[in-house]
């Protein structure tokens, strides 16, 4: 297991969220390791004092230690600092409740690698590595998205479908051009992979069944629409 602020990049602070109980002591420590600075919180009220001192850079809940609405908390801490995604640690048999305003869940068991790695996917990333078109945010280095509250994995080949989108924002892209940026070929027999990747981004990108970002346009292509500003 490698440690130190080198697995991570450079120190964060985190703020760790659990209740009063013996294995208070397990999940600052774990991150305290890996070179970042943990700050403890055991109540809603605590809290919410010290993302106000310390803006944490993600915020960990351990949710099934805690004696209070973790909603209410997700909610109260989207007001105070809306740029710090949550981390939820839920039950091994839970349902992922998305709706509960965290970026992302993980699950017990977790070892330190996996807390480790899930952590430093919500870090805030290099400029370089970020595309962003409305509420749209590619990372590209970690191949993930986010839109709101939703953070998706992208596999490499959806990656690179979702930049070439990203940097040609407003623009028709023609079925041609996109699996000549995306697969490097201008066979045109078969465009099923095509459509298929299509599919995958669009579930990560839209909030329902009907497109709002990824339009398609009639025998030519795709579109990426830049949303109107309010």
């Amino acid at each position: 297991m490698e440690t130190g602020v080198d697995y991570l990049g450079q120190a964060h602070t985190i703020l760790v969220v659990e209740g009063r109980k013996p294995a208070v002591d397990y999940l600052a420590p774990l991150l305290n390791d890996l070179g970042h600075n943990v700050v403890a919180a055991h109540t809603r009220r605590e809290t919410l004092a010290k993302v106000q001192e310390t803006p944490p850079a993600v915020i960990v809940v351990d949710s099934p230690s805690v004696r209070f609405s973790c909603r209410r908390l997700c909610e109260a801490l989207r007001d105070s600092v809306p740029e710090a995604p949550v981390l939820m640690l839920i039950p091994e048999r839970a349902e992922i409740d998305r709706s509960v305003g965290a970026r992302a869940h993980l699950r017990y068991p977790l070892s330190t690698r996996k807390l480790a790695n899930r952590v430093a996917r919500l870090l805030p990333a290099p400029e370089d590595d970020l595309l962003q078109v409305g509420d749209v945010i590619l990372n590209v280095k970690q191949r993930s998205v986010v839109r709101g509250d939703r953070e998706t994995t992208l596999t490499p080949k959806q990656a690179v479908l979702l930049e070439v989108f990203l940097r040609h924002p407003g623009e028709i892209l023609t079925r041609a051009f996109l699996m000549k940026q995306v697969w490097d070929t201008e066979y045109m027999g078969d465009t099923r992979t095509l459509d298929v990747h299509i599919h995958w981004v669009r579930k990560a990108v839209e909030a329902d069944k009907s497109p709002v970002y990824l339009r398609t346009v009639r025998r030519i292509g795709y579109r990426f629409e830049v949303p109107p500003k309010e």
